[in-house]
Formats: C-alpha cells, sequence, structure tokens
C-alpha cells in the first residue's frame, strides 16, 4: 500500500491593506542641492590616478629622449651611452622640481670608460669600468639612499 499524502491546503489570498498614513506634523522643505563631498577615500584615489599618470608621463619621456636609440627609437641605446647621460633625465628635466640630492652626481665621461690605450691598439670600453659606473649609479639611485623629502 502506498502511503497517501494529504492534499495541499488551499490558503486563502492575503488581504490587501490600505498603505498606513505616516504622520507628519509639518512639511519639510526639501534638502539643499549642494554638490556631496567627496570621502576622503575618493580625494586619495583621484590624487593618487593623477600623480600615477604624471610619473607614467615621465617615464616615457625619459625613455623617448634620454632611452631610446634614434632614429626609429626601437632599441636601446649602448649602457656606456646611458652612463655617461644620465643626468640629463635628473631634475630638474621634464618639468620636474630640482632637488640638492641630484647636483651630487658626478658625470661619467666617456674617456673614463675605456680601455687604456696601451692595453688595446683601438678606443673600446672596459666592461669593468662599465660595471664599476653601472653600480656607482644603482648606489646614487637607490629607493633607501634617496631622500625622505624627495617627491
Amino acid at each position: 500500500p502506498q502511503q497517501q499524502y494529504p492534499p495541499q491546503q488551499q490558503y486563502p489570498p492575503q488581504q490587501q491593506y490600505p498603505p498606513q498614513q505616516q504622520h507628519q506634523s509639518q512639511p519639510q522643505p526639501p534638502p539643499p542641492s549642494v554638490p556631496p563631498t567627496p570621502s576622503k577615500y575618493e580625494i586619495n584615489e583621484n590624487s593618487e590616478d593623477d600623480s600615477q599618470a604624471a610619473i607614467t608621463a615621465i617615464k616615457k619621456n625619459i625613455l623617448i629622449s634620454w632611452g631610446l636609440q634614434p632614429p626609429n627609437m626601437q632599441a636601446l641605446r649602448p649602457i656606456q651611452d646611458l652612463i655617461c647621460t644620465i643626468q640629463n633625465v635628473f631634475p630638474p628635466a621634464f618639468n620636474v622640481p630640482a632637488h640638492k640630492y641630484f647636483k651630487k652626481w658626478k658625470p661619467v665621461a666617456s674617456s673614463d670608460l675605456l680601455l687604456s690605450s696601451s692595453v688595446m691598439g683601438n678606443n673600446s670600453f672596459s666592461q669593468d669600468k662599465i660595471k664599476k659606473a653601472v653600480r656607482k649609479l644603482r648606489f646614487f639611485l637607490h629607493p633607501d639612499k634617496l631622500p625622505k623629502d624627495l617627491n
């Protein structure tokens, strides 16, 4: 024998009640039309986006004017050229405010990177001197060595 379930009960439809009226003593005027004040997080996000866009533009300008080799601008310049011209992109270049820290950099002359002419008959660059100059530059630009007031 199969068990029979009770038939589904039919419930009466719910009654519709008239909406309740709220008691208001006086009609309230609409709020003044003042533009909403952005929160401190929105302000920071906008200024952070603006500063990030400015940094990106500066990096692009440095890459184009200093790092890429003309005329096609498709390849990087040789490292010895970059080392010898790095001071051209230090502030106040590209509308970045000047800072006294960058005045400490002593430019590297191209002749300082050459092998001594007595060792080699031609003017070729010394890999050891290039490595030393790159180490010096990396140390100078290391984030921990940069002054705290540098923006």
